[in-house]
C-alpha cells in the first residue's frame, strides 16, 4: 500500500488563502449588502405561504415547521440552489462509488467510500459547506500488456464552499444560487494534483408544472494544468431534468448532460451522460443511486456510486 503523503508548501498555502479569502469576501459582500433587506433573497419571488424567515441565523434555527423542502446537492452533478435552513446541519455522503476508465491506452479502477459533505446554515440565504473527499484507491495499468503503471491509496481533497441563495430558495418557479469554492488538496500523488484550485459554481433551477425540474448549471474554475507548468480556466456546462417516479411514492429520478472543457490543450474536454435516483425516507432523510456513462474517449467509460442525505 502507497502511504497517505500530504503535500505542503508555502505557495499553496498562499494560495489558498487567497482563495480562501475569496470566498469570505463572497459570503461578507453578500451579508452587507442584504442586511436591512427584510425580505431577502426572495424579495423578487414573494409567496403569502412562505413565512419571513430573515431573522433566523446560526443561533437563532428556523423552527422546524418551518423548514424548506430537502433538496440536497446529491445525486447526479447538479447542484440544488437550496440552502440549508438556518441554524441547521446537513450531510451528504458516497456509500461506494467506482469508477472505469480507459484512455490513451491505460486501463484505470478508482474507488471510494464515504466522502461525506457537511454543511451548516448561516443565515436563510447562505450555508457553508466542507467536503472530505473519502477513502479512495486509484490503479492504472497499460491496457494491452497489463503492466501495473500508478497505484495510490489515501484520502482525497477537501473542498471548502460557501452557497448563496439570490432568489427561490423556498418556493417560486426559479431559483439561482451562487457557490465559490476552493480546494485545498491533502492526498497522494496518484490520487491528488496537490495543487490548490477553486472557482465559481452557478445553477438556475426551473419549477415546471407537473413537478419537472430542469437544472441549468454553469461553472467557472481555476485549475493547474496536466505538466504543472501554468494554470489554465475551465468551464463545466450542464442541464439536468427531474421528475417524480410514476406509482412511487417519495422516489425521483433525474438525467442531465454533462460537460467540461478548458483551454489546456492537454486536458481533455469531457462529456457524460448521468441517471440517478432517490428515495425519501422521511422528511430529513433520503438515499440515493446513480450511473454516469463517458460520452466520450477522454470521460470515463463508467462511474456507479450510492450515497444517503440527511438533515438535522
Amino acid at each position: 500500500m502507497t502511504p497517505i503523503v500530504f503535500r505542503r508548501n508555502l505557495t499553496s498555502l498562499g494560495r489558498a488563502a487567497k482563495l480562501a479569502g475569496l470566498v469570505i469576501g463572497f459570503t461578507a459582500l453578500s451579508c452587507s449588502a442584504r442586511a436591512d433587506d427584510a425580505t431577502a433573497p426572495n424579495a423578487t419571488t414573494a409567496n403569502a405561504d412562505v413565512p419571513d424567515k430573515s431573522g433566523y441565523n446560526l443561533f437563532n434555527p428556523t423552527p422546524d415547521d418551518e423548514m424548506r423542502k430537502f433538496t440536497p446537492d446529491r445525486p447526479a452533478k447538479g447542484f440544488s440552489v437550496r440552502t440549508v435552513d438556518a441554524g441547521h446541519v446537513e450531510l451528504e455522503t458516497d456509500f461506494v462509488s467506482y469508477t472505469y476508465s480507459r484512455y490513451l491506452g491505460i486501463t484505470t479502477h478508482s474507488f471510494e467510500a464515504f466522502d461525506p459533505n457537511l454543511k451548516i446554515g448561516i443565515t436563510n440565504w447562505a450555508d457553508f459547506e466542507i467536503q472530505f473527499n473519502g477513502l479512495q484507491s486509484q490503479q492504472s495499468f497499460d491496457s494491452a500488456t497489463g503492466a501495473s503503471e500508478a497505484h495510490g491509496v489515501g484520502f482525497g481533497d477537501v473542498f471548502l464552499r460557501t452557497k448563496i441563495n439570490l432568489f427561490g430558495n423556498d418556493s417560486a418557479s426559479v431559483g439561482l444560487a451562487i457557490i465559490p469554492y476552493v480546494k485545498v488538496p491533502s492526498s497522494v500523488p496518484v490520487i491528488s494534483n496537490g495543487a490548490v484550485e477553486g472557482g465559481l459554481i452557478a445553477p438556475l433551477a426551473l419549477r415546471l408544472p407537473q413537478d419537472y425540474i430542469v437544472t441549468l448549471m454553469t461553472e467557472v474554475d481555476e485549475l493547474k494544468n496536466a505538466d504543472n507548468s501554468r494554470r489554465y480556466t475551465n468551464f463545466v456546462n450542464l442541464i439536468g431534468v427531474s421528475h417524480p417516479l410514476p406509482g412511487v411514492e417519495g422516489a425521483n429520478a433525474m438525467v442531465e448532460l454533462y460537460s467540461s472543457a478548458g483551454n489546456d490543450p492537454a486536458s481533455p474536454q469531457i462529456y457524460t451522460f448521468d441517471a440517478a435516483m432517490n428515495f425519501r425516507l422521511d422528511k430529513h432523510t433520503i438515499l440515493d443511486v446513480g450511473l454516469n456513462l463517458g460520452l466520450n474517449k477522454a470521460a470515463p467509460k463508467a462511474q456507479i456510486y450510492s450515497g444517503i442525505s440527511v438533515r438535522f
